[in-house]
Protein backbone atom coordinates (compact mmCIF):
# COMPACT_ATOMS: atom_id res chain seq x y z
CA UNK A 1 0.00 0.00 0.00
CA UNK A 2 1.29 3.39 -0.88
CA UNK A 3 0.06 7.05 -0.18
CA UNK A 4 -1.08 8.71 -3.30
CA UNK A 5 -0.18 11.71 -1.84
CA UNK A 6 3.21 11.61 -0.65
CA UNK A 7 4.55 8.26 -2.01
CA UNK A 8 5.07 7.19 0.82
CA UNK A 9 4.62 3.23 2.27
CA UNK A 10 4.83 4.15 6.38
CA UNK A 11 0.93 3.25 6.12
CA UNK A 12 -0.88 2.47 9.64
CA UNK A 13 -3.93 0.95 10.63
CA UNK A 14 -6.60 2.52 13.16
CA UNK A 15 -8.54 -0.35 13.93
CA UNK A 16 -10.82 1.64 16.34
CA UNK A 17 -12.24 4.08 13.31
CA UNK A 18 -11.81 1.38 10.62
CA UNK A 19 -8.76 3.58 8.26
CA UNK A 20 -5.52 3.34 6.94
CA UNK A 21 -3.59 6.40 7.82
CA UNK A 22 -0.63 7.67 6.08
CA UNK A 23 1.97 8.28 9.03
CA UNK A 24 3.73 10.95 7.33
CA UNK A 25 1.23 13.24 5.93
CA UNK A 26 -2.19 12.00 7.63
CA UNK A 27 -4.57 11.21 4.21
CA UNK A 28 -6.44 8.62 4.70
CA UNK A 29 -6.30 5.90 2.18
CA UNK A 30 -8.80 3.91 2.88
CA UNK A 31 -11.88 3.84 5.07
CA UNK A 32 -15.00 1.70 6.60
CA UNK A 33 -12.86 -1.21 6.74
CA UNK A 34 -14.40 -4.77 8.06
CA UNK A 35 -13.39 -5.66 11.39
CA UNK A 36 -12.24 -9.30 11.07
CA UNK A 37 -12.80 -10.08 14.88
CA UNK A 38 -15.91 -11.23 16.78
CA UNK A 39 -18.88 -9.32 17.22
CA UNK A 40 -18.81 -9.81 20.76
CA UNK A 41 -17.24 -8.54 23.71
CA UNK A 42 -15.27 -10.20 26.74
CA UNK A 43 -13.92 -9.15 29.85
CA UNK A 44 -12.98 -12.33 31.46
CA UNK A 45 -11.35 -15.61 30.18
CA UNK A 46 -14.59 -17.59 31.08
CA UNK A 47 -16.62 -15.11 29.54
CA UNK A 48 -14.22 -15.60 26.11
CA UNK A 49 -15.32 -19.08 26.52
CA UNK A 50 -18.85 -18.59 26.70
CA UNK A 51 -19.16 -16.99 23.61
CA UNK A 52 -16.45 -18.52 21.65
CA UNK A 53 -18.18 -20.75 18.57
CA UNK A 54 -15.18 -22.16 17.38
CA UNK A 55 -14.01 -25.58 18.40
CA UNK A 56 -10.36 -26.74 18.97
CA UNK A 57 -7.40 -25.76 17.18
CA UNK A 58 -6.10 -28.18 14.40
CA UNK A 59 -3.75 -30.72 16.18
CA UNK A 60 -1.52 -33.72 15.11
CA UNK A 61 -2.39 -35.44 17.97
CA UNK A 62 -5.20 -36.98 16.57
CA UNK A 63 -4.77 -39.11 13.27
CA UNK A 64 -7.39 -36.78 11.46
CA UNK A 65 -6.21 -33.54 13.26
CA UNK A 66 -9.28 -33.02 15.16
CA UNK A 67 -11.31 -31.82 12.69
CA UNK A 68 -13.64 -34.76 12.37
CA UNK A 69 -17.33 -33.68 13.43
CA UNK A 70 -19.07 -35.39 16.57
CA UNK A 71 -22.79 -36.51 17.24
CA UNK A 72 -24.04 -34.84 20.01
CA UNK A 73 -26.20 -36.79 22.71
CA UNK A 74 -28.10 -34.70 24.79
CA UNK A 75 -31.21 -33.89 26.16
CA UNK A 76 -32.96 -32.52 23.76
CA UNK A 77 -32.53 -35.20 21.32
CA UNK A 78 -35.84 -37.00 20.89
CA UNK A 79 -34.54 -41.02 19.65
CA UNK A 80 -31.67 -41.36 21.77
CA UNK A 81 -31.66 -45.10 20.71
CA UNK A 82 -31.16 -43.77 16.70
CA UNK A 83 -28.30 -41.75 18.77
CA UNK A 84 -26.81 -44.30 20.16
CA UNK A 85 -26.28 -45.99 16.86
CA UNK A 86 -25.38 -43.46 14.74
CA UNK A 87 -22.23 -42.45 17.36
CA UNK A 88 -21.51 -46.43 17.23
CA UNK A 89 -21.37 -46.00 13.47
CA UNK A 90 -19.51 -42.72 12.74
CA UNK A 91 -16.96 -43.98 15.59
CA UNK A 92 -16.58 -47.24 12.98
CA UNK A 93 -16.42 -45.08 10.06
CA UNK A 94 -13.79 -42.04 11.17
CA UNK A 95 -10.77 -44.56 11.64
CA UNK A 96 -10.17 -46.17 8.04
CA UNK A 97 -8.18 -49.91 8.13
CA UNK A 98 -4.81 -47.84 6.87
CA UNK A 99 -5.35 -45.35 9.90
CA UNK A 100 -5.54 -47.75 12.58
CA UNK A 101 -1.61 -48.04 12.83
CA UNK A 102 -1.23 -44.48 13.20
CA UNK A 103 -3.76 -44.33 16.13
CA UNK A 104 -2.38 -46.80 17.97
CA UNK A 105 1.09 -45.23 17.66
CA UNK A 106 -0.75 -41.53 18.77
CA UNK A 107 -2.74 -43.28 21.55
CA UNK A 108 0.84 -44.54 23.26
CA UNK A 109 2.72 -41.03 22.29
CA UNK A 110 -0.11 -39.10 24.18
CA UNK A 111 -0.17 -41.09 27.45
CA UNK A 112 3.79 -41.38 27.58
CA UNK A 113 4.19 -37.84 26.83
CA UNK A 114 1.51 -37.12 29.56
CA UNK A 115 3.57 -39.25 32.24
CA UNK A 116 6.80 -37.15 31.18
CA UNK A 117 4.54 -33.99 31.40
CA UNK A 118 5.70 -32.52 28.23
CA UNK A 119 4.54 -29.23 26.97
CA UNK A 120 1.98 -29.34 24.14
CA UNK A 121 4.19 -27.62 21.64
CA UNK A 122 6.62 -30.71 21.73
CA UNK A 123 3.88 -33.69 21.95
CA UNK A 124 2.47 -31.88 18.64
CA UNK A 125 6.65 -32.04 17.11
CA UNK A 126 6.79 -35.92 18.17
CA UNK A 127 2.71 -36.35 16.93
CA UNK A 128 3.79 -35.30 13.49
CA UNK A 129 7.46 -37.28 13.18
CA UNK A 130 5.25 -40.50 13.99
CA UNK A 131 2.65 -40.14 11.50
CA UNK A 132 5.41 -39.43 8.97
CA UNK A 133 7.17 -42.27 10.29
CA UNK A 134 3.95 -44.71 9.77
CA UNK A 135 3.14 -42.98 6.65
CA UNK A 136 6.56 -44.19 5.00
CA UNK A 137 6.71 -47.58 5.82
CA UNK A 138 9.79 -47.04 8.40
CA UNK A 139 7.84 -48.01 11.24
CA UNK A 140 7.76 -51.39 9.79
CA UNK A 141 9.85 -54.42 12.13
CA UNK A 142 10.49 -52.17 15.05
CA UNK A 143 9.44 -52.11 18.63
CA UNK A 144 6.56 -49.86 19.23
CA UNK A 145 7.68 -48.55 22.46
CA UNK A 146 11.54 -47.89 21.19
CA UNK A 147 9.88 -45.69 18.59
CA UNK A 148 7.63 -44.23 20.55
CA UNK A 149 10.18 -43.49 23.22
CA UNK A 150 13.18 -42.64 20.05
CA UNK A 151 10.63 -39.71 18.60
CA UNK A 152 9.91 -38.27 21.86
CA UNK A 153 13.70 -38.46 23.39
CA UNK A 154 14.69 -36.71 19.90
CA UNK A 155 11.72 -33.77 19.79
CA UNK A 156 13.10 -33.23 23.82
CA UNK A 157 16.45 -32.72 22.98
CA UNK A 158 15.23 -30.45 20.19
CA UNK A 159 13.28 -28.61 22.52
CA UNK A 160 16.05 -28.65 24.76
CA UNK A 161 14.47 -30.63 27.84
CA UNK A 162 16.71 -32.62 29.53
CA UNK A 163 15.90 -36.29 29.01
CA UNK A 164 18.68 -39.17 29.06
CA UNK A 165 19.18 -42.37 26.72
CA UNK A 166 19.25 -44.55 30.00
CA UNK A 167 15.95 -43.05 31.14
CA UNK A 168 13.99 -44.03 27.91
CA UNK A 169 15.97 -47.40 28.31
CA UNK A 170 14.70 -47.98 31.54
CA UNK A 171 10.86 -46.75 31.10
CA UNK A 172 10.53 -48.93 27.69
CA UNK A 173 12.92 -51.61 28.62
CA UNK A 174 14.57 -51.09 25.45
CA UNK A 175 18.87 -52.54 24.73
CA UNK A 176 20.94 -49.70 23.66
CA UNK A 177 20.99 -51.12 19.93
CA UNK A 178 17.13 -51.22 19.98
CA UNK A 179 16.78 -47.51 20.86
CA UNK A 180 19.77 -46.00 18.54
CA UNK A 181 17.79 -48.02 15.63
CA UNK A 182 14.58 -46.44 15.98
CA UNK A 183 16.18 -43.14 16.78
CA UNK A 184 18.14 -43.49 13.24
CA UNK A 185 14.82 -43.77 11.84
CA UNK A 186 13.51 -40.88 13.43
CA UNK A 187 16.13 -38.92 12.43
CA UNK A 188 15.36 -39.63 8.61
CA UNK A 189 12.02 -38.94 8.64
CA UNK A 190 13.03 -35.52 11.32
CA UNK A 191 15.58 -34.35 8.63
CA UNK A 192 13.48 -34.52 5.86
CA UNK A 193 10.56 -32.21 7.65
CA UNK A 194 13.62 -30.06 8.50
CA UNK A 195 12.60 -30.95 12.51
CA UNK A 196 16.57 -30.80 13.61
CA UNK A 197 18.92 -29.08 15.69
CA UNK A 198 19.61 -25.14 14.77
CA UNK A 199 23.13 -26.58 13.98
CA UNK A 200 24.98 -27.58 11.01
CA UNK A 201 24.68 -31.27 9.87
CA UNK A 202 27.74 -33.25 8.92
CA UNK A 203 27.40 -35.87 6.51
CA UNK A 204 24.00 -37.72 6.19
CA UNK A 205 23.76 -37.73 10.07
CA UNK A 206 21.85 -35.12 12.38
CA UNK A 207 23.96 -33.59 15.31
CA UNK A 208 22.75 -34.48 18.67
CA UNK A 209 23.10 -31.04 20.61
CA UNK A 210 20.63 -31.05 23.21
CA UNK A 211 20.42 -29.11 26.76
CA UNK A 212 23.48 -27.22 27.79
CA UNK A 213 24.83 -28.79 31.10
CA UNK A 214 22.93 -26.18 33.03
CA UNK A 215 19.75 -27.23 31.79
CA UNK A 216 20.23 -30.64 33.53
CA UNK A 217 20.14 -29.35 36.73
CA UNK A 218 17.04 -28.76 37.71
CA UNK A 219 15.83 -32.03 37.38
CA UNK A 220 18.97 -32.98 39.22
CA UNK A 221 17.85 -30.98 41.77
CA UNK A 222 14.00 -31.80 41.98
CA UNK A 223 15.17 -35.82 41.58
CA UNK A 224 16.96 -35.43 44.50
CA UNK A 225 14.76 -33.36 46.57
CA UNK A 226 17.08 -30.73 47.26
CA UNK A 227 16.21 -27.31 48.68
CA UNK A 228 16.44 -23.94 45.81
CA UNK A 229 19.79 -22.48 46.93
CA UNK A 230 21.68 -25.45 45.38
CA UNK A 231 20.29 -25.74 42.19
CA UNK A 232 21.22 -21.23 42.04
CA UNK A 233 25.19 -22.21 43.04
CA UNK A 234 25.81 -25.52 40.95
CA UNK A 235 23.71 -23.01 38.27
CA UNK A 236 26.70 -20.87 38.53
CA UNK A 237 29.58 -23.35 38.72
CA UNK A 238 28.49 -25.48 35.50
CA UNK A 239 28.16 -22.14 34.11
CA UNK A 240 31.70 -20.85 34.89
CA UNK A 241 32.77 -24.32 33.53
CA UNK A 242 30.71 -24.03 30.21
CA UNK A 243 32.06 -20.49 29.10
CA UNK A 244 35.86 -21.35 29.79
CA UNK A 245 34.98 -24.51 27.75
CA UNK A 246 35.93 -27.20 30.45
CA UNK A 247 33.14 -28.78 29.59
CA UNK A 248 34.48 -30.02 26.02
CA UNK A 249 34.65 -33.95 25.35
CA UNK A 250 32.02 -34.53 28.60
CA UNK A 251 29.19 -35.70 29.15
CA UNK A 252 26.53 -32.66 30.56
CA UNK A 253 24.52 -34.82 32.65
CA UNK A 254 27.67 -35.98 34.35
CA UNK A 255 29.15 -32.40 34.40
CA UNK A 256 25.92 -31.00 36.57
CA UNK A 257 25.82 -33.97 38.57
CA UNK A 258 29.19 -33.58 40.31
CA UNK A 259 28.37 -29.61 40.47
CA UNK A 260 25.35 -30.45 42.60
CA UNK A 261 27.19 -32.78 44.56
CA UNK A 262 29.80 -30.21 45.24
CA UNK A 263 27.06 -27.77 46.27
CA UNK A 264 25.14 -30.09 48.23
CA UNK A 265 28.14 -30.83 50.35
CA UNK A 266 29.92 -27.15 50.53
CA UNK A 267 25.95 -26.26 51.94
CA UNK A 268 25.84 -29.60 54.21
CA UNK A 269 22.58 -30.96 52.33
CA UNK A 270 24.91 -33.75 51.59
CA UNK A 271 23.62 -36.65 48.85
CA UNK A 272 26.35 -39.85 48.62
CA UNK A 273 27.55 -40.27 45.14
CA UNK A 274 25.76 -43.74 45.32
CA UNK A 275 22.53 -41.53 46.35
CA UNK A 276 23.40 -39.59 42.76
CA UNK A 277 24.32 -42.39 40.59
CA UNK A 278 21.71 -44.45 41.51
CA UNK A 279 18.78 -41.23 40.84
CA UNK A 280 20.64 -40.53 37.55
CA UNK A 281 21.30 -44.04 36.00
CA UNK A 282 25.17 -43.18 35.85
CA UNK A 283 28.05 -44.90 37.58
CA UNK A 284 29.93 -43.35 40.97
CA UNK A 285 32.94 -43.58 39.24
CA UNK A 286 32.01 -41.31 36.37
CA UNK A 287 30.64 -38.17 39.61
CA UNK A 288 33.37 -39.32 41.18
CA UNK A 289 36.27 -37.96 38.44
CA UNK A 290 33.64 -34.61 36.99
CA UNK A 291 33.88 -33.98 41.02
CA UNK A 292 37.58 -34.21 41.09
CA UNK A 293 37.99 -32.53 37.81
CA UNK A 294 35.75 -29.34 39.10
CA UNK A 295 37.52 -29.00 42.68
CA UNK A 296 40.70 -28.58 40.89
CA UNK A 297 40.00 -26.35 37.61
CA UNK A 298 38.17 -24.20 40.68
CA UNK A 299 40.61 -24.55 43.36
CA UNK A 300 37.72 -25.41 45.86
CA UNK A 301 38.84 -27.29 49.27
CA UNK A 302 36.26 -29.36 50.50
CA UNK A 303 36.25 -30.15 54.52
CA UNK A 304 34.20 -33.57 54.61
Amino acid sequence: MQCPICGGIDIILDPSRGLYVCRNDGVVIEENLVDQGPEWRVFDPSDHQKKSRVGAAVTERVHDKGIATVIGFGGRVKDKLKAVRLQRLQNKTRVSSKDKKIVTFLSILNSEAGKLGLPVHVKEDAAGILKKLVESGLARRVDMYALVGATLYYVCRVNKIPIYPQEIKDRYQLNSSDLWNALERVQKVAKAEKINYPYPVAGEGVIMRGPSPIEHIPKIINTLKLPQPIETKAADIVDMLYRNGLTSGKSYLSIAAAAVYLVSTLMDHKKTQKEVAEALKITEVTIRNRYKEIIDALDIEVSL
